[in-house]
């Protein structure tokens, strides 16, 4: 094996290791041979993590990686593996949090300095600048110091490596005296629901869809209408277009960090349609028809399935690349007072004392801002675009037909379909594709996110091959990422194998794997109550819960997705079975448009199990768990109460 190591990263199909491929530091792919390389030549790995869209991340390559000083130093050093988080989450949530329990914080771009013999970490930062500031070390400092580390305190890096990865593994053993299943939910809600009531309002502003969710369920509606309406007028928003930025760095929602994560984009329209279903926030149609237009529009990837993210950065005027350039204006470039007023465009502006604005939706009385809006669309469209990271990622696409197969609208159903394309297209599940170059095995999110995504869309459109698919997946899902002992691990047997196997519990930016693992087995029990797996599927379910313990209750706010999900195991609620001829009756929209989370409609042109309309054009069943109402076929009957 060559001792001068090159970079390899052209050899890539990622996005954003391909953005490294140019650079002087001497960047490897995770994989065997980086490794290997490591421990050949003793050196330490430093393994930088972080995502196409990622702001930071491009500011530290500008800094440090694109310096061929700073390469020489790296390449005679180290072994530097550059990791992209999408691609792998196992990594990435390896080293996160190691980096969260070493300094209490985390992000991206994440540098994780790595014993390459135990793949244990030792040192982990994210953003380092080039001299020293901010309170920071700079990486030169940085990366001498962990050199000299290496070859003078070896024993003292194993030591602290190990201690990390000793906390990371702990997990509290069973409680022979913990209250059951129900109780434990109850009193974890309650304490959830608190938690979410007391946060602050504080920079930076990240969107909560599991919290809301969590409110919504608690009767907290003003709340959670007052908190969508902000995000759907404000900075966070993108008016023009459609689709939300990834968040706000300041505490009003006036200002986002410009890049649009497509999981985001999935979950929110999810909040909009639960929220207009319970009738609050007043911009729900908006925001929900200008981000399927735009997904439809710029997201689609043209063999099947949504891309994943939109860039922060764009090229400005002056020829440089800067964050927000494709997305601030002047009121000279808006060339119109009234569009001023309505978009909040002022001549101080508030992006970071520039003298140009974020767009913010202010009330005109009696305008028809959509003349408007397309006309600025139509001047921005002039601007150098962001870069798009064109990988299908599975987990995200799923997330997305969730969403698609609760709104009603036609766009909805396009983008749906096209994302099935993509779920149907093979039989195992992948992690990601990228044009013909498939990702490898999917993790635990990718088959609980297709699993629901299938099922939820099969119920809708009544697609038998995506419910006989989602029930192939989430039999696969159980077999290789279930752990019989309680929950479910975020890897499968075949990926690689780091130093401790992990799992996907808590919240993050998106609901924990097993919170949608969780959601998923709940929908099938709601679904086939008397399945000859329903059992198994019950047990896996409750397992989860029960593992987490203690932390359920005490960090209760960490787990509003599982806690969500796994009250669809105490509440069956209630299926509305429709047998019909090929024509629906008019009333069953009407049940979909007004159905809680625990209410389901099927309605199929076959059979339904032992449910037959006979001669009649169609019949309905009200079913709870396995005990059925009896036959109706009077329209005046489908409700829910």
């Amino acid at each position: 094996m060559s001792s001068d190591p090159v970079n390899r990263l052209g050899e890539c199909t990622s996005p954003y290791l391909l953005q490294h491929a140019e650079n002087p530091v001497a960047w490897q792919p995770w994989d065997e041979q980086a490794i290997a390389l490591a421990r050949e030549l003793d050196r330490p790995l430093l393994v930088s993590i972080g995502y196409a869209a990622c702001h930071w991340c491009h500011v530290m390559e500008h800094e440090s990686f694109e310096d061929e000083a700073m390469g020489k130093v790296m390449n005679e050093a180290l072994v530097c593996i550059k990791v992209d988080r999408e691609e792998r989450p196992d990594v990435d949530a390896l080293y996160m949090n190691a980096c969260t329990a070493m300094t209490g914080s985390g992000g991206w771009p994440l540098n994780a300095f790595v014993d390459p013999h135990t793949l244990k970490p030792f040192f982990i930062g994210t953003y380092f600048p080039p001299t020293p500031a901010f309170n920071r070390p700079s990486w030169t400092q940085v990366v001498e110091s962990i050199c000299q580390a290496w070859d003078e305190q070896r024993e003292d890096i194993e030591r602290t490596s190990a201690m990390i990865i000793e906390r990371l593994g702990q997990r509290p053993p069973p409680d022979a005296d913990a209250p059951d299943l129900a109780t434990q939910i109850g009193m974890a809600r309650a304490a959830a629901a608190d938690h979410v009531m007391r946060m602050g309002n504080t920079a930076p502003q990240f969107p909560q869809p599991m919290r809301l969710e969590t409110l919504m369920r608690s009767g907290e509606l003003e709340i959670v209408a007052a908190e969508l309406d902000i995000m759907a007028t404000r900075g966070l928003f993108d008016h023009l277009a459609g689709g939300w930025h990834r968040y706000c760095v300041d505490s009003e929602w006036a200002v986002p960090h410009f890049e649009k994560m497509l999981y985001d984009n999935a979950l929110l329209l999810a909040t909009h349609a639960r929220a207009r279903r319970r009738g609050i926030s007043t911009h729900n149609d908006r925001v929900i028809r200008l981000t399927l237009a735009w997904l439809n529009t710029e997201m689609l990837d043209p063999d099947g399935g949504v891309w994943s993210t939109l860039d922060a950065d764009s090229i400005g005027e002056h020829g440089r690349s800067e964050e927000g350039e494709f997305f601030l204006w002047t009121p000279e470039q808006v060339g119109d007072e009234v569009a001023c007023e309505r978009f909040g465009v002022t001549d101080e502006g508030n992006f970071e004392g520039s003298g140009r604005s974020v767009l913010s939706l202010h009330e005109v009385e009696g305008l028809d801002d959509e003349p408007i809006r397309l006309k600025l669309l139509k001047y921005r469209a002039k601007r150098p675009r962001p870069g798009t990271d064109d990988k299908v990622l599975t987990a995200w696409n799923g997330m997305l037909l969730v969403a698609c197969a609760d709104l009603p609208e036609d766009e909805a159903g396009t983008l749906g379909e096209h994302i099935v394309l993509e779920l149907l297209a093979r039989e195992e599940v992948l992690r990601t594709r990228r044009g013909q170059t498939l990702g490898g095995e999917g993790f635990l999110d990718d088959h609980a996110w297709a699993a629901l995504g299938l099922l939820r869309w099969g119920l809708r459109h009544d697609r038998a091959d995506c419910l006989e698919r989602s029930l192939l997946i989430t039999e696969r899902m159980l077999e290789r990422f279930h752990d019989p002992e309680g929950g479910f691990w975020m890897t499968g047997p075949d990926h690689t194998e780091l130093p401790i196997r992990q799992r996907s519990e808590a919240d993050s930016a998106v609901p924990a794997a097993s919170a949608i693992a969780v959601e998923l087995l709940a929908t099938l029990i709601q679904r086939w109550p008397d399945h000859e797996n329903a059992t198994r599927w019950r047990s896996a379910g409750e397992g989860t819960v029960m593992a987490i313990g203690p932390a359920l209750i005490e960090r209760a706010g960490a787990y509003c997705a599982l806690l969500n999900a796994a009250e669809g195991l105490l509440d069956p609620g209630a299926v509305w079975f429709i047998h019909h001829d090929g024509t629906e009756p008019e009333a069953v929209e009407a049940l979909r448009a007004s159905a809680e989370w625990n209410q389901l409609v099927v309605s199929s042109e076959t059979p339904i199990e032992d449910k037959d309309r006979g001669d009649a054009s169609w019949v309905a069943w009200r079913c709870a768990g396995m005990v059925c109402q009896p036959p109706t076929t009077a329209e005046i009957n489908l409700v829910w109460s």
